[in-house]
C-alpha cells in the first residue's frame, strides 16, 4: 500500500472537500497464501507458544520471539529480547501491535512476557474503538 498521512480535509462547515484513499501499489502473496499464513499465525495463539496471547471473544493472530542479544560481538547467555507481534480481529484485522521487552527480568520468552500484553493492548484498543465507531 501507498502510505499517506492525511485521510480527508474539511472546510470551516466541517466538510470534507478532499479525501484520500489507500492505494495499492502491487500484491506481496498471493491470497491463497495469505489465507494460510493467518490460519498459522491464528495456531500460534490458539494451540502454540502464545497461549497468554488469547483473548475471549476476538480471533487473533501472532508470532513470538526470544533473541538473545549480541553483547561485545558475541551472543549473550543472559541477555534477551522478548517479543510478540500480532493483529486482530481475524476476521476484519483493526490492530496490529508489537510487543518488545528488552532484557525482561525472570522469564524472557515472548510467548510468557511479551504475549500477555498483546492481549491486554488489543482487548482494550478494541474495546475503546467500538466505543467511538460512528
Amino acid at each position: 500500500m501507498k502510505p499517506f498521512v492525511v485521510k480527508y480535509v474539511k472546510d470551516n462547515q466541517d466538510e470534507i472537500i478532499r479525501a484520500y484513499e489507500p492505494q495499492e501499489l502491487s500484491k506481496v502473496m498471493t491470497s491463497e497464501t495469505s489465507q494460510r499464513l493467518t490460519k498459522i499465525l491464528t495456531g500460534v495463539i490458539d494451540r502454540g507458544t502464545a497461549k497468554l496471547a488469547k483473548i475471549e471473544g476476538i480471533n487473533a493472530a501472532g508470532k513470538t520471539g526470544t533473541a538473545q542479544k549480541v553483547v561485545g560481538g558475541n551472543y549473550s547467555h543472559s541477555q534477551f529480547y522478548a517479543t510478540f507481534i500480532g493483529f486482530a480481529p481475524v476476521e476484519d484485522p483493526q490492530l496490529a501491535v508489537v510487543v518488545v521487552f528488552d532484557e525482561p527480568k525472570g522469564t524472557y520468552f515472548g510467548g510468557t512476557v511479551a504475549a500477555p500484553v498483546f492481549k491486554e493492548v488489543v482487548r482494550d484498543s478494541l474495546k475503546y474503538l467500538a466505543t467511538t465507531k460512528n
